[in-house]
């Protein structure tokens, strides 16, 4: 392959946003030399396939790259993946980019072309399956988008098809089985499948579908529309003016984020490079973060237990699984609300993991990761209790609180043998001769005996003994906060002769700095 290291001035666009407008791909990918076609980027943000001419003779070329932080150099995909019967742009990779979905003819084949898929084992591409009846037919079946989470399959059923283009197209959506199998594929509204639809790219929300056509609404031959699924029906397609042109707009892709999407323009020496668009805020796909870890026991071995992802605002699930075969797993969350994440093994002596996720912020992260090693907690040990929160200024546990107190009252009644002290440490602590402020909802109140001057009825001076009460506001409520976290874990069944609880706050004076932290020490009962 011509690709080399090479030293590129870039200049890009800002938007009023801080964020770029435009975006090159760096150059161990957009090699002045070359013309980069049709990319598919993997939802994950860390593969990338595309065509390109550095073949002999400036044949074009199917080329895989991935990164872990920079790009790899790409590479061409092996032989038994590509075929002068392949048609050149039906490509796409699943969410973490370990599978090629392409189009060929070459054989076994149901009808014309037909959808392939080829996983990535180790270092090695396996050997092509079709994916047979319902998803190909007859006809010519190619160009397919997988959903994130792997169930859902969009692609395009056209009446003719070669290496280089396709005719008379309509776009179908099939969804698998709970045994694995794909259903019927069903053809999308008649107000996408107007005229030749080609290229579906369904974005990680899962509701959001981007399609070439050369309906009208364009800016000439094929160009790119949008279409969001709400309430069970397909908005009206609008065009995404901001990269279709007079010429054919056909293969993007756009990573889980959903922020930028991915498409050949114009490059030096009148090549054709890669270049990330900004979408604008009207037309952006909803973005998804990816949640991903390994799950093991002490011995690093690969160990069984629950993935669950709960919405924190409506307190439903949005994720229920386990880890694969080797311990790992990995999902998407979608922005716009708080979760919480917990790995939760099957027996209940044994501790688990969770985080809590904010996704209602304007910029989330590509990922997360949140690894867990399961084993019996030992005397001495510190289990964190970040989850674990109480409503500002108050000795009232915050309702996100309860699933994680739930799993820690497992814990205590699965290991009768330990004790649990609630630790419960403000790091922040204040006070006050007045109420200054509304976190001040303590008070401390000191009677002190003094002697004063008095005159009696007769006009005679003597000394009398009173009392004044001295009051201190301040805001430590952590043996309070200590007391009721161990009223809930009995209220689940942990035995109070197992739970014990102690607080402590550290003075401090910025605001910015205070601080609550939760946790349970494992003593010896």
């Amino acid at each position: 392959m011509r690709y080399q290291i090479a030293i590129v001035i870039t200049f890009i666009s800002i938007s009023v946003f801080g964020q770029a407008k435009t975006r090159r791909l760096p150059s161990i990918i957009n090699h002045p030399s070359n013309s980069l076609y049709a990319p598919f980027i993997s939802l994950d943000g860390n593969a990338l396939l595309f065509i390109a001419n550095t073949g002999q003779d400036g044949a074009l070329t199917l080329n895989y790259t991935s990164r872990e932080s920079d790009w790899s150099a790409p590479v061409e995909v092996p032989k038994h993946l590509t075929s002068r019967l392949n048609y050149l742009k039906g490509f796409a990779l699943n969410a973490d980019g370990k599978k090629i979905y392409f189009t060929s003819a070459k054989s076994p084949v149901v009808g014309g072309y037909d959808i392939f898929v080829s996983e990535l084992k180790g270092t090695t591409w396996s050997p092509p399956e079709n994916l047979t009846a319902p998803i190909n037919s007859k006809t010519n079946d190619g160009a397919p988008s997988i959903s994130a989470d792997g169930n859902t399959i969009y692609f395009m059923r056209c009446e003719k098809m070669d290496q280089n283009k396709a005719s008379g197209c309509q776009i179908f959506v099939a969804k698998k089985k709970s045994n694995g199998q794909w259903e019927e594929p069903i053809a999308l509204d008649a107000s996408i499948n107007t005229g030749n639809s080609q290229s579906p790219r369904i974005m990680a929300d899962n509701e959001t579908l981007i399609f070439s056509s050369d309906k009208n609404g364009g800016q000439g031959g094929m160009d790119l529309f949008i279409t969001r699924l709400k309430d069970g029906a397909w908005t009206k397609p609008s065009p995404l003016d901001f990269v279709n042109t007079p010429n054919d707009d056909q293969h993007v892709s756009v990573t889980a984020l959903g922020r930028y999407l991915l498409k050949e323009s114009p490059g030096a020496r009148d090549n054709s490079e890669l270049t990330e668009f900004l979408f604008p805020a009207e037309q952006r796909p909803r973005g998804m973060m990816k949640v991903e870890g390994k799950v093991s026991n002490e011995a690093g071995a690969a160990a069984t237990a629950f993935v669950i992802a709960t919405d924190l605002n409506t307190n439903k699930r949005a994720y229920t699984g386990r880890p694969n075969a080797d311990g790992t797993y990995a999902f998407y969350l979608l922005e716009g609300t708080r979760y919480e994440v917990s790995i939760e093994p099957e027996l209940g002596s044994m501790n688990f993991v969770s985080k809590q996720f904010d996704l209602t912020t304007d910029k989330i992260p590509q990922k997360e990761k949140l690894n867990a090693i399961l084993k019996k907690p030992t005397i001495g040990e510190e289990l964190s209790l970040d989850v674990v929160k109480f409503k500002q200024s108050s000795v009232q546990l915050d309702p996100s609180s309860e699933s994680e107190l739930k799993r820690l009252a497992r814990l205590v009644k699965g290991n009768p043998d330990l004790k649990f002290e609630i630790q419960v440490l403000l790091s922040g602590y204040i006070e006050d001769t007045v109420q200054s402020n509304t976190d001040l909802t303590e008070k401390i109140i000191d009677s002190i005996h003094v002697k004063v001057d008095d005159i009696d009825t007769l006009g005679q001076l003597y000394k009398r003994d009173t009392v004044i009460a001295k009051v201190l506001y301040h805001n430590d409520r952590t043996q309070q906060q200590g007391q009721v976290i161990v009223d809930y874990l009995s209220s689940q069944g942990a035995p109070a002769s197992n739970l014990t609880y102690f607080g402590n706050a550290i003075p401090g004076r910025a605001p910015e700095n205070r601080k609550l932290t939760i946790k349970a020490a494992v003593r010896k009962k």
